[in-house]
């Protein structure tokens, strides 16, 4: 048996509305045979499981199921990390899917190509409206479609989201690090750990990725933020220690800019967060500006710039324009 091109790890967890349409997307004739879909069912308590295994029994080549108990979100790519046969690795959410003309595209792309890295576009799509658009036009401004570069002459110009990135799946797994679990917010675990170890890039013009936003319950709206503010707080402390070990490699532009990011979101979480954590957002403010200055200097959000230049004394009124735009 030949290898597949591509491993699609699929976590599950109590997703049966949407399961059979994320299955459903791999079934593209031109490019199944070289797809590998491992759906590790995190222990769910629906009837994800039933769905995932009446996909399995009909295409044993292309499905395969793997049940595990709860960890989380990150022991399920860590499992998926562990079973992967395929050249290539790549997470696709249970709630969400492919697009097919673009998965064919990729596909043949990834046959072809040797890259430790391949970026692919995405769209967000409404849970609601259907609505569909990109979060940004190009994952990697200025980058040679289907052309191989060196990751150093390109890394500060990616775009990181888990959505986009499908590594060498000989790179995945020979990085050291693992993902947290029990834990939400590790997708930044998932783009970041590899990246010391990549050297090569290429990118597809193609969307492929749906990613499904405004579900009831996503672990990114306001609510589920406040609740598990503890978990983005140790995803980013952790994160932090990582770009310590690895600040003077090619990819700590990247690494600055994707830190930047994440430190302000745990800023608006502070925002949001009923009672007054001014005092935490300061500390995590000093710990940035004395122990990682570049992390520190790559925090563009407005409000943030603006609590810094007036030395936090509005800090209660930016809070309360914050949650109203929550509500």
């Amino acid at each position: 048996m030949r290898e597949k091109v591509l491993t699609v790890i699929v976590p599950m967890y109590n997703v049966e509305r949407y399961i059979q349409q994320c299955l459903e997307s791999f079934l593209v004739p031109e490019v199944m045979e070289d797809l590998e879909i491992l759906v590790i069912d995190d222990g769910g308590q629906d009837h994800s499981a039933d769905i995932a295994r009446s996909y399995e029994e009909r295409y044993p080549e292309i499905y395969r199921v793997i049940h595990k108990e709860n960890g989380g979100h990150g022991s399920t790519i860590n499992r998926g990390i562990e079973e992967a046969g395929g050249k290539y690795f790549r997470v696709v959410d249970g709630d969400d899917w492919v697009n097919r003309e673009g998965l064919i595209h990729f596909v043949r792309h990834l046959e072809e190509t040797e890259a430790d890295m391949v970026l692919s576009n995405y769209h967000w799509v409404d849970h609601t409206s259907g609505r569909q658009r990109a979060e940004v036009e190009e994952i990697c401004p200025g980058i040679p479609y289907e052309v191989t570069c060196a990751f150093e002459d390109v890394a500060e110009r990616i775009f990181m989201k888990m959505h986009a990135i499908t590594y060498k799946t000989s790179v995945i797994r020979g990085q050291p690090e693992r993902l947290d679990e029990h834990c939400f917010y590790v997708d930044t675990e998932y783009m970041l750990f590899p990246l010391p170890y990549v050297k090569s890039v290429s990118a597809v013009r193609d969307f492929v990725y749906q990613y499904r936003i405004n579900l009831p319950g996503q672990s990114m709206s306001a609510e589920k933020l406040q609740k598990q503010c503890s978990h983005h707080e140790r995803v980013l402390d952790r994160l932090l220690q990582f770009y310590q070990q690895h600040k003077e490699d090619p990819c700590k532009g990247v690494l600055e800019k994707t830190l930047a990011r994440i430190a302000t979101s745990q800023y608006k979480i502070y925002l949001m967060l009923s009672g007054n954590h001014k005092g935490a957002m300061m500390g995590l403010e000093r710990r940035l500006k004395e122990d990682f200055p570049k992390v520190y200097g790559q925090v563009t959000n407005p409000a943030v710039l603006f609590l810094r230049k007036t030395g936090y004394v509005p800090f209660s009124t930016v809070r309360w324009m914050t949650r109203r735009r929550f509500r």
